[in-house]
């Protein structure tokens, strides 16, 4: 029975990858790597975004769905990239944030002050007043915002956009050898389904 069960979803996911590959006239993610990442042995979906990103903060609900449904082999890593020079301390809000672990707590309710209520925060003093407001330590944020540590995750960030060729965001990466993105599929259920069937064709390899 659970024989019969493996092959049958294994076959599901067969016509699931057929039905959702490169077709000439919209493929649903592009092959941008023979190699899969090394930052870990676990199946990786990275999360290209900027805070400032309208679409960015549209997917937030598909990324959570997407996050609350991973197995323990697989795990989402948030990657605020900085295409440009002004996207640069939203990324290093979102990193400091990390080390102060409040990630979690804080991701959703600054998308939500720049897209519900029009706050930009686009300066250091702007997101220390916001992280104050919510209740934390504003001084801590701004020695975080500075730091080296900063430095070194925003680096690192930038070799992996340069890496996977990112250009725009939202961009997702599968485990470093497949990108999709909103412009390659109809629908946020159908990202979702691009991406399940990305990581079970990784966890099959």
């Amino acid at each position: 029975m659970i024989l019969t069960f493996t092959k049958f979803l294994s076959s599901t996911f067969l016509i699931l990858a057929i039905s959702l590959s490169h077709s000439h006239a919209n493929p649903k993610y592009i092959q941008i790597s023979n190699q899969k990442q090394t930052e870990t042995d676990k199946i990786v979906i990275y999360e290209f975004f900027w805070y400032g990103c309208p679409h960015c903060y549209n997917l937030e609900p598909t990324m959570d769905e997407i996050e609350a449904n991973l197995q323990k082999d697989t795990v989402l890593i948030k990657i605020p990239v900085s295409l440009r020079d002004t996207w640069q301390n939203h990324a290093k809000a979102y990193y400091a944030l990390k080390q102060m672990n409040l990630d979690d707590d804080l991701h959703l309710k600054l998308f939500e002050e720049i897209h519900i209520n029009s706050q930009r925060l686009d300066t250091k003093e702007s997101l220390s007043q916001f992280i104050t407001n919510q209740g934390y330590n504003g001084q801590k944020f701004q020695e975080l915002f500075d730091s080296f540590g900063t430095e070194i995750r925003m680096n690192k960030a930038s070799r992996l956009a340069k890496n996977y060729q990112i250009s725009s965001v939202p961009t997702l990466v599968i485990n470093g050898k497949y990108l999709t993105s909103g412009s390659h599929v109809s629908s946020f259920d159908e990202l979702v389904n691009v991406v399940n069937m990305l990581v079970e064709k990784e966890r099959q390899n």
